[in-house]
């Protein structure tokens, strides 16, 4: 066994530790936590505040989420909160040859604002190859259907409409299946489809495939986002 692996064990059993050592009662002793009714909207914020209520709600238990598979008497699942996009992040990756550009690392920073309500904006200043790129987005999150929508502008002559949902799991996980209509880049037919990786507070990825001239899909690299402010 790796040290890595003996380290990752025991932070494991440690943080486990007051969970399994809960008694059935104990457990049972903390409210199911349910969204309530209403849509009282929060300035500055893209969620409601029964929405939130539910995240703050489901973040302070110390016991683990009952019933999220759709029963009644089971906790809700918390939504997905777009601000987490909010702030500043490194990019980092690495692209094959394309019609979009030549082979090589991405490297960059991403910068995302929120406009108003459930609206973004993202300014991308990154290096693909030798070539410098900004790429100005917007975003913009259906909430009631999970619905996330982003528009890039790419400085390298082109633009991509990102579609698709948001899901997510109990325990916290949420990932972006979207999908490109096609653009035309130097001749060729391109298309893009992805899965966006929420899987920590502080970082998160985006699997890419791309089909030209209407090819198969094939992979089209991992593009990690690490958060710069805290």
């Amino acid at each position: 066994m790796t040290r890595a692996l003996v380290v990752f064990t025991i932070l494991f059993l440690c943080l486990a530790a007051p969970l399994a050592a809960q008694t059935a009662a104990q457990v049972e002793a903390e409210p199911i936590v349910k969204l309530q009714p209403g849509a009282t909207v929060v300035p500055g914020q893209c969620l409601t505040q029964q929405e939130l209520d539910l995240i703050d709600g489901l973040n302070a238990l110390r016991r683990p989420t009952v019933g999220v598979e759709g029963d009644d008497e089971g906790d809700d699942m918390a939504p997905f909160n777009p601000h987490y996009f909010v702030g500043t992040w490194e990019i980092e990756g690495v692209l094959p040859e394309s019609p979009l550009g030549e082979a090589g690392e991405f490297l960059g920073t991403e910068t995302i604002r929120h406009v108003e309500g459930c609206t973004y904006e993202s300014t991308i200043e990154a290096t693909a190859g030798d070539e410098a790129v900004t790429i100005t987005s917007r975003l913009i999150y259906d909430r009631r259907f999970r619905y996330l929508v982003r528009m890039e502008n790419d400085s390298r002559g082109y633009q991509l409409l990102k579609v698709g949902p948001v899901n997510g799991d109990s325990g916290g996980y949420s990932s972006h299946h979207w999908e490109a209509p096609a653009v035309t880049r130097h001749g060729s037919h391109v298309r893009l489809r992805g899965r966006t990786y929420m899987r920590s507070p502080s970082a998160y990825q985006v699997r890419m495939q791309m089909s030209v001239d209407h090819e198969p899909f094939a992979n089209f690299g991992t593009v990690w986002w690490q958060r710069v402010d805290p």
